[in-house]
């Protein structure tokens, strides 16, 4: 082509080259190039709005040269206005010429699809370096920037092309994928300069960004995206040599090493790119893949979902980039291949698609059929992506599902019949698709998944949004910006290599797992929040590789539990706990070494709770233990702990000459008195002493010796807390001493306790005593249970009680099965109630109130009828809030997540197959019965 392009389209023309597109401009009166502009225009919009609007672009077109890649459409380098506003306006001028005239060749026949794509790539590489140019100059007129000598025109800066514009394949209405690296060496600062190198560099990469992308009245150059550099989530859009080489060598994944395969400078230093190429060469072609790259690729091979023969491949709305049989594919299937095989070979390693399909033809690797047939398909499938990107200039990939539509699509291929089109198309993705499936094929099993879960690069892939979607998550986005996370080392447990490859094979079971369960998204951020808190990642990813029923314990534990998540990936050892059941035998003392420091003792101690804490949690929510195992597990590491603290305490004391004379007791209230903790339960403590030495000097020692154990008990460390510990029950409450003496306490409960401190007592057990006090308590409280009471003031202080804690403390939400009316009070309040009322004569009663309930059916103080309502009903509240404190924390729900309700079914048997809200208000509404026949109404 030696003409003009108005010479050679009316030759091409001539021939019938575009007759399809022709016809459809055809109007009586115009040449052959005038219908064929009418055609374009009417089955091009944009395009057509550009010819119409500005006559003298058509014609500056029409007269330029095809064969030189119409080179008098571009000014001489360094020639664009260096002002940033009329770069701007001058670039999208350029931008608007070539694009016209590239797609007036292509629709007429005269460029190929290699010519189209090498001319925008150059239009780019111009556009970017004059770019460069400008916003260097700009940057250097910022206030406060100062140099030593004459800067560097770049700055030192280099600006890398990435995919399509490296590989010299650009689109129609490409992105265009950039790397920003700088040399700090090179940027001449001044020492007083405002900007450093780093922000010199990321200013002048902003404002070349603003002049491409911005989208002004004459529209803009491309869109730009810099999202391929190192870590884009942490970084700055321009990043240094060294930060980069550093990355490439600690987080670098496969999939930027398959990127960097297109990689190549197309602006800015060539020096630092030399550099650059001496550092990123040896991290994209490796002479030897060690295993573990190996198998990080076959996992991602693995996460494809590519199916033979697929009956859902359809042309009408397939996405011809990214969908099944699509330019991805070819792309994926050429790109994948050189990775395993271009570390030795170098004639695999060309940066563009159709020359390393051939390449790797000419090595054997695939037969020269497929190589053919590959290649052919690619060019069909962008030549479509181009028509359909020209028509409207916007980044598309999607054919349109209209027949109507489909048929002006058919026709700028120019081909007139659209059902061949269709035929055409389907033939060269099925036959993409079908090739792809057999290069990632995986004969050993995996976990199988519903579509493809790829997580590479940085943009989303439709077709994992889309299988996200099914297997159940509502927010897909999220999960695959958490996941890139993972792969590109934001954790601590990522950081290393084999780390990254072990995830990479074990996220198709988690996702999966995940579904599951009732709420995959909240799974999904209890996992994310467990694995960002692992100090490591190797040894926890091997057990779940070999040990695929312990990630699965894990995901269930990452939804019911956010807390207990957090505390797994705090204390990964936790996990491998969980490979034969869950084991809650409580830790017995001394949990130190005789002379241990006492700080490092309380550490130690704590350790060693709150890890069982963890544990019985956790064996509550797989549903491995009941309530009632996990309570008295809880308790009695509770009184192991009080004993040993106690202890340590007190030889802390006698160590200093400090410590009181006498005995000393702990009394166990509440839950911990009836044996019956919760995961977050309090400790309902009070502290009796006795001693022969003088009573004021006695009760200030041992008062400042329960204030050093308290302390002890609850204090947090480097270890977390241990215990909250509320001393309110001791005679006179919160007015009273610290530390009782006995003769107090004995003397205040014989004479001064009020109904409700007697009801108290009723669950009360010495947890910790001396030799000889324990026992004497015990009598103590023994007495003031078996005291006569005049059974109709009994009866009114309890429903006093009762009506009180109900306005005070009403219930917070409809589970809050404490509070509640006919909940975990009013069936202790009756156990209590009927434990002082016939304490007389049946003698110390028990102090749980089901043992109790069933010991008065036994006696027939009680109904049996209402002794076994009352026991199913505190077996079912008492299921909720155990399980609640493991899994919510403190807080009542305002619903039971289904999740909730099958595990609730699992570790108590008294609940059916029905939703667990109205059962639980059936029991309710049966214990408030029962309540209001024996003791009273609710309302006075």
């Amino acid at each position: 082509m030696t003409g003009s392009l108005r010479h050679e389209l009316e030759k091409a023309l001539g021939a019938g080259s575009a007759g399809v597109i022709t016809a459809h401009g055809n109007d009586e009166g115009d040449g052959q190039l005038q219908q064929f502009l009418r055609g374009v225009g009417d089955l091009c919009p944009f395009l057509g709005r550009m010819m119409a609007r500005e006559r003298s672009r058509l014609e500056r077109v029409l007269d330029a040269t095809p064969s030189g890649y119409f080179t008098e459409l571009f000014p001489e380098p360094g020639h664009i206005d260096p002002d940033v506003e009329t770069a701007k306006k001058e670039l999208r001028g350029i931008r608007n010429d070539i694009a016209l005239a590239v797609a007036l060749a292509d629709l007429g026949g005269l460029f190929s699809l290699a010519q189209v794509t090498e001319t925008l790539t150059r239009l780019a590489d111009f556009a970017i370096e004059e770019a460069l140019r400008v916003a260097a100059l700009a940057a250097r007129e910022l206030r406060g920037v100062k140099f030593d000598g004459e800067p560097a025109p770049d700055h030192g800066l280099l600006i890398i092309g990435m995919g399509k514009l490296g590989a010299r394949e650009l689109n129609y209405s490409s992105d265009i994928d950039l790397i920003a690296i700088y040399d700090p060496a090179k940027s001449h600062l001044s020492p007083d300069s405002r900007l450093d190198a780093r922000g010199l560099a990321v200013k002048t990469s902003q404002i070349m960004v603003d002049i491409l992308n911005q989208q002004t009245v004459d529209g803009f150059v491309f869109r730009t995206d810099m999202r391929l550099r190192p870590n884009p989530g942490t970084t700055s859009v321009a990043v240094s040599i060294a930060a980069a080489e550093r990355y490439y060598e600690e987080y670098g994944q496969n999939w930027e090493r398959a990127a960097y395969i297109k990689g190549r400078r197309c602006a800015g230093d060539r020096e630092l790119d030399e550099a650059f190429s001496r550092m990123i060469v040896p991290f994209i072609w490796r002479r030897t893949l060690d295993f573990g790259a190996v198998a990080d690729i076959h996992a991602v091979k693995q996460q494809i979902h590519a199916e033979k023969g697929r009956p859902d491949l359809e042309v009408p709305g397939a996405d011809v980039k990214l969908g099944p049989g699509g330019i991805r594919e070819v792309e994926f299937f050429a790109q994948t291949q050189q990775l395993l095989l271009g570390g030795r070979d170098k004639t695999l390693r060309s940066p563009r698609t159709r020359e390393a399909i051939l390449a790797l033809a000419a090595a054997g690797h695939i037969d020269d059929e497929t190589a053919r047939r590959m290649n052919e398909a690619y060019v069909f499938l962008r030549t479509v992506e181009h028509r359909l990107q020209m028509r409207e200039d916007s980044q598309t990939q999607e054919l349109p599902e209209a027949p109507a539509d489909l048929a002006r699509i058919a026709t700028l291929m120019n081909m007139a019949d659209p059902d061949a089109f269709i035929r055409d198309a389907e033939a060269h993705m099925r036959f993409v698709h079908d090739t792809y499936a057999d290069l990632f094929d995986t004969p050993e099993p995996h976990t199988p998944v519903p579509g493809s879960l790829v997580f590479t690069g940085v943009e989303d892939d439709p077709r994992t949004l889309k299988t996200l979607h099914d297997i159940g998550f509502e927010k897909p986005e999220f999960v695959t910006s958490r996941i890139r996370r993972w792969h590109q080392g934001g954790l601590r447990a990522t950081r290393s290599p084999r780390a990254r490859e072990l995830l990479t094979a074990l996220v198709p079971r988690m996702l999966m797992g995940l579904g599951e369960l009732r709420s995959p998204d909240a799974g999904f951020a209890g996992l994310d929040n467990l694995l960002s808190r692992l100090p490591g990642g190797v040894q926890v990813f091997s057990l779940f590789t070999a040990q695929p029923q312990v990630l699965d314990d894990v995901l269930i534990l990452c939804q019911s539990s956010p807390e207990l998540t957090r505390k797994f990936g705090e204390r990964p050892a936790l996990i491998e706990g969980l490979i034969e059941g869950v084991d809650i035998s409580p830790p017995t003392a001394p949990f130190a070494p005789e002379g241990t420091d006492l700080e490092l003792h309380l550490d130690l101690v704590r350790r060693e709770v709150n890890e069982h804490r963890i544990r019985a949690a956790a064996a509550l929510v797989l549903g491995q233990k009941r309530p009632e195992e996990t309570s008295r597990a809880l308790s009695q590491t509770a009184d192991a702990a009080i004993a040993d603290l106690v202890t340590a305490v007190r030889v802390e004391e006698d160590r200093r000459g400090k410590g009181p004379k006498g005995k000393l007791a702990v009394i166990g209230f509440g839950r911990l008195g009836i044996e019956s903790l919760t995961v977050l339960s309090d400790l309902d403590l009070v502290f009796v002493y006795e001693t022969d030495d003088d009573k004021v000097e006695s009760e200030q020692l041992f008062t400042r010796l329960v204030r050093r154990i308290v302390n002890a008990l609850s204090v947090q460390t480097g270890e977390g807390g241990l215990f909250t510990i509320d001393m309110q029950l001791r005679p006179s409450g919160r007015a009273g001493p610290a530390a009782v003496s006995f003769n107090a306490f004995e003397q205040y409960y014989r004479e001064t306790a009020w109904t409700w401190e007697l009801m108290a007592l009723t669950k009360a057990r010495v947890v910790f005593g001396d030799d000889g006090l324990d026992n004497r308590l015990e009598e103590v409280i023994r007495s003031q249970l078996t005291r006569r009471h005049d059974p109709e003031t009994l009866r009114k202080d309890v429903a006093d009680m009762r009506r009180r804690l109900l306005t005070e403390k009403p219930p917070r939400t409809s589970f809050d099965v404490k509070r509640l009316p006919g909940g975990l009070t009013d069936i202790e309040f009756i156990a209590q109630y009927l434990n002082l009322a016939h304490g007389p004569d049946l003698g110390v009663l028990p102090r749980h109130p089901r043992a109790a309930l069933q010991k008065h059916a036994e006696y027939g103080t009680l109904a049996k009828e209402d002794a076994d309502t009352l026991c199913r009903a505190h077996e079912a509240v008492e299921s909720v809030v155990q399980y609640l404190r493991a899994t919510e924390g403190e807080g009542a729900p305002d619903i039971l997540l289904t999740e909730a309700a099958s595990r609730l079914r699992q570790i108590a048997d008294v609940w059916t197959d029905e939703p667990i809200e109205p059962q639980l208000t059936a029991y309710r509404d049966e214990v408030i019965a029962i309540f209001e026949r024996m003791i009273g109404p609710y309302s006075p």
